[in-house]
């Protein structure tokens, strides 16, 4: 991977950026339920680059 970026915020939480690969979710104080975010992924393969989205359904207990 590339690149990343933050293409859906989740609803009920914070999602932060800490690297290419690595995103930190926290969900809001005493929260519980569900949430989703996305992440645009972009990399290079062998062949070929290309650009994935990546949706995240989280519960929260």
């Amino acid at each position: 991977m590339t690149d990343s970026s933050i293409s859906q915020k989740p609803a009920y939480g914070k999602l932060k950026k800490i690297n290419a690969s690595t995103f930190e979710y926290r969900a809001k104080a005493k929260y519980k339920g569900n949430d989703t975010f996305a992440i645009k992924a972009t990399g290079q393969g062998p062949k070929a680059s290309g650009t994935s989205v990546i949706t995240v359904h989280a519960t929260i207990k």
